[in-house]
This record gives C-alpha cells, sequence and structure tokens, in this order.
C-alpha cells in the first residue's frame, strides 16, 4: 500500500471518529447514528462524485477507471461527501439537518487538510512554481522537491493550513440559523482556493480557465445569493445588490490574472498578481460576512411581546 493511499486512510478514519465523538459527547444518539452512517456513504459518493466530475468536465472517458490521483476532481469529491452528510442524515431522520452540518465542520476540515497533505506523496501535483532555496535546505512550509531535485512552492500545505484556520474560524461566535456556520466555512473555503488553485502548477484547465476555480466562484455565488433571497422580502430585487458586487469581484479577479500572464515584471507575475487576488477576496469575503450578519437576516425573537 503507498504511502499516500496510507496518509488518505487515516485521515478519513480520524474526520469521522471525530464526527461520530462530537455527536456522542453531546448525547445526541441519533446524531451519533447519522455519523457513522455518513462514513461509508461520504466515502463512496466523495470518491464517484471525485471521478465522474472530472471525467464530465475533462471530457476524457478514458479516465473513468484510472487510480490516478491526478484524475479526480477535489471540488467534486467535497460535493459527494456534502451529499453523503444529507443523505445519512435523511435515512436515520435527523433534524434539522443544518445541526449535523454544522457538525461536521470540524470533520470536513481535517478531511481536506489531510488530503491535501497527502499530496506530499504525490511528487509535482500539489506543488506550485520553481523557487530558489538554499541548497540542503528541507523546509516543507517553503518547498517540496521534485524528481530533479528541484524546490518547488508546497500549494498543499498552503492549502491544507486554509482548511484549518476555517475550521479554527468556525469556532467563533454564534450562528442564529443552523446550517449557516457551514455555509460560511464552504464560502470561505471556496474563497481560499480560488487564490490556492491558481498557484498550482498543474490543475484541470479548459485553455486557460482553471476549473476548480471556476467551480468555487459558482459556490461563491449560489451561498450568496441563498443569503441574500433570505433577506428582507420588501426589499425587492434591492437584496440581491450583493451579487452585482461579487460578480465585479470576480471580473477583477480574472483582470488580476490576465494582468499577472501578460506582466514583464517578475515581481508582478510572481507575487503582486497574488497579492491583489488575495485583496480582492478579502472583500469578497467581507462582502458575505456583511450580508450574514445583516439585521435584515437576523431571525425575529421568538416572542416578540414578552419585553412588553
Amino acid at each position: 500500500m503507498s504511502a499516500y493511499l496510507i496518509i488518505v486512510l487515516c485521515t478519513v478514519a480520524a474526520a469521522f471518529a471525530l464526527f461520530i465523538a462530537m455527536n456522542a459527547f453531546r448525547a445526541d444518539s441519533r446524531g451519533a447514528a447519522a455519523a457513522a452512517l455518513s462514513l461509508p456513504l461520504c466515502a463512496v459518493l466523495g470518491f464517484l462524485f471525485a471521478k465522474i466530475s472530472y471525467v464530465l468536465l475533462m471530457g476524457e472517458w478514458n479516465a473513468l477507471f484510472s487510480p490516478e490521483p491526478s484524475e479526480f476532481c477535489f471540488t467534486g469529491g467535497a460535493a459527494g461527501v456534502w451529499l453523503g452528510v444529507l443523505l445519512a442524515a435523511k435515512i436515520t431522520g435527523y433534524r434539522p439537518v443544518g445541526k449535523l452540518t454544522d457538525r461536521f465542520v470540524l470533520p470536513g476540515v481535517l478531511l481536506i487538510a489531510g488530503l491535501r497533505m497527502a499530496e506530499v506523496e504525490l511528487g509535482s501535483l500539489g506543488a506550485g512554481r520553481y523557487i530558489d532555496l538554499p541548497s540542503g535546505s528541507n523546509c516543507l512550509v517553503l518547498a517540496v522537491w521534485n524528481r530533479y531535485g528541484e524546490p518547488h512552492v508546497a500549494v498543499f500545505f498552503w492549502e491544507a493550513l486554509a482548511a484549518l484556520a476555517v475550521g479554527l474560524l468556525s469556532l467563533c461566535g454564534q450562528e442564529s440559523r443552523p446550517g449557516r456556520r457551514f455555509e460560511t466555512a464552504v464560502f470561505r473555503l471556496c474563497a481560499c482556493q480560488i487564490l490556492l488553485e491558481n498557484m498550482r502548477n498543474r490543475a484541470l484547465c479548459w485553455g486557460f480557465v482553471r476549473v476548480e476555480q471556476l467551480l468555487c466562484a459558482v459556490i461563491l455565488l449560489i451561498l450568496l445569493l441563498l443569503a441574500c433571497a433570505r433577506g428582507n422580502k420588501k426589499q425587492g430585487v434591492l437584496r440581491f445588490l450583493p451579487v452585482l458586487y461579487l460578480l465585479v469581484c470576480i471580473a477583477a479577479i480574472v483582470g488580476i490574472e490576465f494582468l499577472r500572464q501578460l506582466s514583464s515584471s517578475r515581481f508582478m507575475g510572481e507575487h503582486g498578481g497574488f497579492l491583489m487576488m488575495g485583496a480582492v477576496l478579502c472583500v469578497i469575503l467581507l462582502l458575505y460576512r456583511s450580508v450574514v450578519k445583516s439585521r435584515l437576516l437576523r431571525r425575529p425573537p421568538d416572542n416578540p411581546d414578552r419585553n412588553h
């Protein structure tokens, strides 16, 4: 068994053990049952969705039965895992489903972090651009070495770190609606991945378009649309104005990428473009936060007259 597969299996076991324990420690027997059932469901659906989404998106039908890690779509696999949790809740009759998905945030980011770190065994798959490092240096944070002994940015490390940071942030504050913690975590993960996916040397591409970046942008759009739809209906279409701002930000990211690719400046190509893209993504994160934390989206008190 390869080291990559061992890391993956250990990560899956640890993530779902945590998921079951989080429900069991709350004396939530039905939640623990749903978490236990989600393990096989998420494993099967995550694998199938990762493979099928790759085949459909890339049109490579001969890759359908290929075990190569590069021939799977990470975002598609994540969608399959999410569906596995929903299906487990449906089968066990767990309600509200949003409460279960909220509890899956920490196990979910642990799963993502472990799968990303496993890419250390996959050569250049999770690596970025070539960098100059002193001879004999072996700092994982900075670089991973390919088979020719050339150092490249260890993008997979930063992807794992971003997932763990999102998990820690999810512990802060209280959410008024079941499911919002999960949605916020997914939004943050996708925003981070738009930048980090751009730093990878190897990616799923349609010409110059990076497929996983596009999928993450679509998810951001869907989540913001849902958040705006829950707003004050009296505002009509005006409550969807943040969606327009998001589209402007996405267009700005596309423009920055063109500028980065066409620029003859080394700083712009290696650092400046990514810094600008990161700044725009911070704006997107603040935009989403402003929408979900708006008083227009807060639940009214259970008994408005209790203070009168």
